[in-house]
């Protein structure tokens, strides 16, 4: 393989915020996330238009995980290849594709769980099935291991690099060695302010074997991310600038980690704040002055899998 593998970043606007989407070109051209819903219609059709490129060329839709701001224009974007591209996703978390329900009940176990305010939740819940298109049965559920062929030698190997979401998934581009890891690598977080991280003991192992296994040569990311001064940082990297990227992931993990420790270990202590519920005193210590009644939105969803992690350790 040569470095004449095209990739094409589509940056999917919606609200404040933004995620990318990348289009591999290939015999079997492959698209790599696909926005929220209007992001078909609305970023990923003009810019492959720009290119010479249609949409019915796409032969393979690829999710890197269920979050809906990548797998929200999975139906659009199929049915605008005629309903012919595969559908691919990891399968961990597949029923989000399959039911967009799925969505409510994650939410509602997570940022929902610490907003009290059934108005907000109705609003969230509402924004959050709107983003999504029509259910879609996945042609194909993958695993960590899995190869998928996109015509001649160009190949993506299955990297299950878990911890933004349970079931977040890594495709590197064999030979080049290029890893499209979307939002398993945060940085020190996104326009929230915090990194978005559901399982930081998954999502610490995850960077951990980017770094110091899989040695990505380029990293395509889901969003824009903050360097340690909070400037935001490009979602495509490449050089010496990826083990930098991975390594400000781990250290950021780990200060979220020591003042978790120190503010959580102790339950009976913990006094209920207006905003930020259970973790005030976390929010004043890390600076954050966010509100966590937006959505998306990272704060009640990262604290709260710190929480989950020191209940775990001491319960072993």
């Amino acid at each position: 393989m040569t470095n004449s593998v095209r990739v094409i970043p589509i940056e999917c606007k919606f609200g404040p915020i933004s995620a990318f989407a990348y289009y591999v070109d290939a015999p079997e051209p492959a698209l790599i996330d696909t926005g929220v819903n209007v992001s078909a219609r609305q970023d990923i059709e003009p810019t492959l238009a720009e290119h010479g490129i249609r949409m019915e060329d796409i032969r393979w839709i690829l999710l890197t995980h269920g979050h809906v701001d990548h797998l929200g224009g999975a139906y659009e974007v199929w049915e605008k290849t005629g309903r012919r591209a595969k559908v691919v996703i990891p399968k961990k978390e597949a029923r989000l594709l399959r039911d967009r329900n799925e969505h409510i009940a994650d939410y509602m176990a997570l940022q929902g769980k610490y907003i009290t305010d059934p108005a907000i939740q109705e609003k969230h819940i509402t924004m959050l099935t709107t983003d999504i298109g029509g259910n879609i049965e996945p042609n194909l559920e993958v695993v960590d291991g899995d190869s998928i062929n996109l015509g001649g030698d160009i190949t993506l190997k299955v990297i299950e690099t878990p911890g933004h979401s349970i079931g977040s998934v890594t495709f590197l581009l064999n030979g080049l060695n290029w890893a499209f890891a979307a939002d398993a690598v945060q940085m020190y977080g996104g326009a929230s302010g915090l990194p978005t991280i559901e399982n930081p003991v998954y999502y610490r192992k995850s960077v951990q074997r980017l770094l110091e296994e899989v040695r990505p040569r380029r990293l395509y990311l889901g969003h824009p991310f903050r360097n340690i001064n909070g400037e935001m940082q490009s979602a495509q990297i490449e050089g010496e600038q990826v083990a930098a990227v991975l390594q400000a992931s781990l250290d950021m993990d780990a200060k979220l980690r020591d003042v978790a420790l120190h503010h959580l270990t102790n339950e009976l202590a913990i006094e209920q704040h207006e905003l930020y519920g259970p973790f005030g005193r976390v929010a004043e210590e890390i600076g954050y002055t966010g509100d966590p009644r937006h959505l998306p939105c990272a704060f009640f969803v990262t604290i709260h899998g710190y929480k989950e992690e020191l209940i775990n350790t001491r319960n072993k």
